[in-house]
C-alpha cells in the first residue's frame, strides 16, 4: 500500500524540473528566431528537445518505486539512467542525420537545458519532508 501522497512531493518537483526544461527549450527557440533566424531557433529547439525527452523518460521511470523492494527500485534507476544515455545518443544521431540543424546551436542549447537539472536540484529540496 502506498503511503500518504504528500510523502512523494519529490516526484512533483522532479517533473517540475522537466517542465521548466521544456519552458527553457521554447524560450531558447524564440530567442534564436529573434536574434538569429528560423534555422537558429529550430536548432535551439531541437537541442532542447533532445535534453527534455530523455529527462522525462528518466523522471517517469524514477517516479515508480517499490519501497518494499529497494534493490529493484535502485536497479530501475540504474537501467533508466543507462537507457537515458542511449536515448540521448540516438536522438542526436537522428537529428544530425535527418534534420538540417546548426550543430553548435543545437549542442549549446542541449547543454543549457541540461544545466536546468543541476540548478533545479540545487534550488528544489527533493527530500520527502520538503
Amino acid at each position: 500500500m502506498l503511503a500518504n501522497p504528500a510523502d512523494y512531493s519529490w516526484r512533483r518537483k522532479m517533473f517540475r524540473i522537466v517542465f521548466l526544461q521544456g519552458v527553457l527549450t521554447v524560450l531558447l527557440g524564440l530567442v534564436g528566431i529573434w536574434l538569429g533566424s528560423v534555422a537558429v531557433g529550430k536548432s535551439a529547439c531541437i537541442g532542447g528537445v533532445i535534453a527534455v525527452l530523455p529527462s522525462y523518460y528518466l523522471a517517469s521511470r524514477m517516479s515508480v518505486s517499490y519501497p518494499e523492494k529497494p534493490v529493484a527500485s535502485l536497479q530501475r534507476i540504474y537501467i533508466g539512467a543507462f537507457v537515458k544515455i542511449l536515448y540521448t545518443i540516438a536522438l542526436f544521431g537522428l537529428a544530425i542525420k535527418y534534420l538540417d540543424v546548426q550543430f553548435v546551436i543545437m549542442i549549446s542549447s542541449y547543454f543549457v537545458v541540461t544545466m536546468m537539472n543541476w540548478f533545479g536540484l540545487r534550488l528544489l529540496d527533493l527530500s520527502e519532508q520538503g
